[in-house]
Parts: structure tokens; C-alpha cells; sequence
């Protein structure tokens, strides 16, 4: 592929549930909307946890500890390894009860889940009958229809999504939610469960049930990144939001720095905005130059990393592209997205067995599609030439 000239241009085409960026082969196409009937989640913003924020804010916060590997939970699930799974969980949760910078262990533990595989809905199905009482089944069984509702949906944005697609997004949100709050009856303290409904609230438009989970969330963990984090998302402009709403919520989330140093890097998200939209409309050096100011305001997350490596992809930098896609995944390991990114980048400069290595990982979680399949048969291609 990069031997005869061509070159493959990253779209900025965030999930809508977190924004993950992926790259694809065409032309630059628009993101979701603004949905102005999400505006009125921003009226709680000032009158739930309205914290005023510490004098001295922390500084980059350290990199997060992961130990939950999405491969092995999965070949637990499938051996039905249930009691082994439901310690593992136990194990997260407590960690995260005991040291809210445990947090992002435990999502990404979660996120074993968010497949398109549909053997894995039986499994876990096996794993809820087995240990009714297991929050750790029931939140997987949650992960996993949410996430099908956002892969059914699309990544197109306001008017682009159809009213069938739409329709099956609601179905599946509706049938991960009685799960969900299974599992937060069993531990009320499961900040990834109120992320997740968060986000389908933000996904169906409903701001009144946003404003309610805003308050309970907070109430049961106020020093979680992953509810804020989801929060501020629900302030974008794209969701009807804006920028000082966003501004005045991460000032407002440093009161918890202290607890949770990792809400220090929504201090970046009004960059992060910026730079998404600057590399939306082609303006990757306005887009490179904002994402490095969210690292500098923020600090190392994960998304600024691979905001960055998607624009500087596009702008055909590719040893930086890959240098901030390596960062991003140090920090959010196992990404399927993330990797698609890093698998065009490497492809790119001619390394193909790194890149056959994620897209084997993409595998286990996503169906190959159109663009796996480019990059899988270049990777190979590549690694059949002589030099190789």
C-alpha cells in the first residue's frame, strides 16, 4: 500500500458513547450533530456537586496501573470459568472502593465485553443463570448490549442515523439497563455502571433521566473520572453543550483531584473538542497544535494521544502518528479502535508483522470489516516482499 504511492486517511469517526477515533481509507466525513435536546443535562451542571476547585491543582497525573488483560476475560468467559471470573471483578471493584485511581483498571476489565460476537451475550447469559447474585455477570451482560446499541446505531451523526437504526440502539439500551441496575443494587458503588447508562441517556436524548443519573452518580462516587468523564461529554457542543460549560465543570471536578488525580485531565477536554473539530474539517496542523495544548492542560490521557496520532496520521507523519498511538495505548490498552489506528500506521512504515499482531487482537472483538481487510491483506502483502 505505501509502496505505490497511496496512503490511507484516518476519519475521524467517533463511537458516540466515548469518541474513539478510528481510521479508514476515503475522504473526511462529519460527526454527529449538535443535539440541542441534550442541552438541558448542563442545567445540573452548577447545582450538583458545585464544589469550588482547590487552590493548587495537581500535576499530570501518573500513568494508570492496568492488570486486566480483555483477552484473558474473555477465555475465562468461554471456559465458563465463572467463579474465577466473578473474583477477578470482586477483586476491581474493591480496588476501586478502596483507591478511586483503580477506576480504569476495572473499565477496561468491562470493556472485555463490548463484541460484536453474539456467542458472548450466551455465555454471559450462562454465567448470570450459574450466579444470579454475581454483579460482575450482570454488568457484563449491560456492557455488552450497550455496546451493541452504539455499534448499531453508527457513527453517523443527528440526521444520518435512520429511524431503524435508532430503534434498535433504544432495544438494545432498553435491555441493558435492568442488568445494569441489577448489578448497581448488589454494589451501589459501580461507577462504570452509571457511565455507561450516562452515555444511553446522552444517546436517546433523554435529559431528564441524565440530570437524575448526574445526581445519583455523584452522590454514590464523587471522585470517579468515568462518570465525569461521561458527563462532559454530555457537554459538548456536539450534544448541545458548550465550552464553558465544560470549562466550569472540570474547574469544578479539581475539587476531587486530591481523591481521583485522573479528573485533572478534563481540564483538556475543551482542547480535545477543538482539535476533533479542527481535524473534522481538514486543518490538521490547527488540530495538532490544540491536542498538544489538552496534553499540556490535562496531562497523558489516553484520547489525547490518539486524537493526535489520527490528525498527524493524515497530515502523513507517520513515526509521530505511531510514537502517540504507542502512548495512547500504554494508557488504555487493548483498544480495538486504537489498534485499527495503530495497524494503518504501521502498515504505513513498513512494519507489517506489528500490524498483523493488532489486527489479530481487532479480531477477537470485532468482525473484520472493509477496512481490516485492506489493512490485513497489505500487511501481508508487505511481509511476502523480499526485504521482509
Amino acid at each position: 500500500m505505501p509502496r505505490n504511492g497511496s496512503h490511507l486517511k484516518p476519519l475521524l469517526n467517533p463511537k458516540p458513547e466515548c469518541y474513539k477515533l478510528r481510521a479508514v481509507r476515503g475522504l473526511l466525513k462529519s460527526i454527529i450533530a449538535a443535539v440541542s435536546a441534550c442541552a438541558a443535562v448542563i442545567a445540573l451542571v452548577l447545582a450538583v456537586g458545585a464544589e469550588q476547585p482547590e487552590e493548587s491543582r495537581a500535576t499530570n497525573p501518573p500513568d494508570p496501573v492496568f492488570t486486566a488483560n480483555k483477552l484473558a476475560i474473555l477465555a475465562q468467559l468461554r471456559r465458563k470459568d465463572f467463579a474465577a471470573l466473578d473474583s477477578e471483578f470482586d477483586g476491581y471493584q474493591r480496588a476501586f472502593e478502596a483507591d478511586p485511581k483503580a477506576e480504569l483498571n476495572e473499565e477496561v476489565a468491562f470493556e472485555s465485553f463490548a463484541t460484536d460476537d453474539e456467542t458472548v451475550q450466551g455465555l454471559i447469559a450462562q454465567w448470570i443463570k450459574a450466579r444470579p447474585g454475581s454483579f460482575a455477570a450482570h454488568m457484563a451482560m449491560g456492557s455488552y448490549c450497550s455496546w451493541r446499541g452504539w455499534h448499531t446505531r453508527g457513527p453517523g451523526g443527528g440526521r444520518s442515523v435512520t429511524d431503524e437504526q435508532s430503534a434498535a440502539m433504544k432495544g438494545f439500551f432498553a435491555a441493558s439497563v435492568g442488568d445494569i441496575r441489577t448489578a448497581l443494587k448488589i454494589r451501589p458503588k459501580l461507577s462504570v455502571a452509571y457511565g455507561v447508562l450516562i452515555g444511553e441517556a446522552r444517546g436517546e436524548e433523554n435529559p431528564t433521566q441524565a440530570i437524575a443519573l448526574q445526581a445519583e452518580a455523584l452522590q454514590q462516587t464523587p471522585a470517579s473520572f468515568v462518570v465525569r468523564e461521561q458527563l462532559m461529554v454530555s457537554f459538548y457542543p456536539r450534544w448541545g453543550g458548550n465550552h464553558d460549560l465544560m470549562t466550569k465543570f472540570a474547574d469544578q471536578s479539581q475539587s476531587v483531584v486530591k481523591q481521583n488525580p485522573y479528573v485533572h485531565w478534563l481540564l483538556g477536554f475543551v482542547d480535545l473538542d477543538d482539535g476533533e473539530t479542527f481535524g473534522i474539517h481538514g486543518q490538521y496542523d490547527e488540530a495538532i497544535a490544540s491536542l498538544t495544548g489538552a496534553i499540556k492542560r490535562g496531562g497523558d490521557f489516553w484520547r489525547f494521544y490518539s486524537s493526535r496520532g489520527v490528525s498527524y496520521m493524515n497530515s502523513g507523519a507517520f513515526d509521530k502518528a505511531l510514537a502517540d498511538f504507542n502512548r495512547a495505548n500504554q494508557l488504555s490498552p487493548q483498544d480495538p479502535d486504537l489498534l485499527t489506528d495503530r495497524a494503518a500506521a504501521l502498515v504505513q512504515l513498513g512494519k507489517p508483522k506489528e500490524a498483523l499482531a493488532d489486527l489479530e487482537v481487532v479480531k477477537v472483538f470485532e468482525k473484520p470489516d472493509q477496512l481490516w481487510n485492506q489493512l490485513h491483506n497489505a500487511a501481508v502483502k508487505l511481509a511476502a516482499a523480499p526485504h521482509h
